[in-house]
């Protein structure tokens, strides 16, 4: 993994840290902050409706701070755009197969 330069968010440790270690209700808590509504009864559920959205990894982690939900972009353009522009890019190197964040990673290069 790149080492992160001074000043600069660890946002894979921070992630990591709000997810925890996977649960079903660490998935279904995500679904919840994230703003999805409806029955997530496993983790498959969970997964297959976090493709639905687009949010940025880093305003997600912000919004939970703050009480909030963060804000959903209407289409992978739009975050795209987004995520460049403020430089808040989750590196890619660092998803795990199967958790959560590649259920919200979306190209944006």
């Amino acid at each position: 993994m790149a080492r992160k330069k001074k000043g600069q968010r660890n946002i894979v440790q921070e992630f990591d840290n709000y997810f925890g270690s996977g649960t079903l209700d660490d998935w279904q808590r995500l679904c919840k902050d994230i703003g999805l509504r409806g029955e997530f009864g496993s983790k498959t559920k969970c997964r297959k409706a976090l493709r639905t959205v687009h949010i940025n990894i880093h305003d997600l982690l912000d919004a939970v701070k703050q009480g909030r939900e963060p804000h959903r972009f209407r289409n992978v353009h739009e975050l795209a755009d987004y995520t460049v522009e403020n430089d808040k890019i989750y590196p890619k190197k660092a998803v795990k197969e199967m958790g959560p964040v590649r259920a919200l990673l979306r190209r944006v290069l």
